[in-house]
């Protein structure tokens, strides 16, 4: 066989392989998020969730924050989110929410579609979280129906 031929084998061979690793762990994520979603709901149907938001941070803790992938849900009483790496859960009471807005950027970081920007009550203030979504402004419309229906 030529040697052109055996190097393009075994490049091909390489790259089929490394893809197949790839997609084996990303349906291995995919599945354990969808695990946690299920133990966090406890039975609960959510009202909406999507497994591609992408995490803005969190205004408290500053404008250095690696931004992640992971699971936005909402449901009748919350808002929560479970990141994939690094693993981290974050929960929004429905009651505790005082403004859902698009804004332009989050903590310096910006997309072409705007984030959806949720600004809540906390203990110790008012904290903000955003999330890059592709239909931001239907969590926008779902968020604040769900909000009026828990008043």
């Amino acid at each position: 066989m030529d040697d052109n031929v055996t190097v393009i084998i075994a490049v091909a061979t390489a790259v089929i392989l490394l893809f197949l690793m790839l997609r084996t762990l990303i349906v291995g994520l995919k599945r354990r998020l969808l695990e946690d979603i299920q133990k966090k709901l406890m039975g609960r149907t959510p009202l909406r969730q999507t497994l591609g938001a992408n995490f803005f941070g969190e205004s408290s803790r500053g404008g250095v924050q690696i931004r992640g992938n992971g699971a936005l849900v909402l449901t009748d009483s919350e808002l929560f989110f479970i990141m994939l790496a690094p693993r981290k859960q974050y929960t929004i009471p429905l009651d505790q929410i005082t403004e859902i807005t698009l804004p332009r950027s989050h903590l310096g970081k910006s997309v072409i579609k705007r984030p959806l920007k949720v600004e809540y009550r906390t203990p110790k203030g008012t904290d903000s979280i955003a999330w890059a979504l592709p239909d931001s402004e239907d969590w926008k419309d779902a968020i604040e129906r769900a909000m009026k229906k828990s008043w």
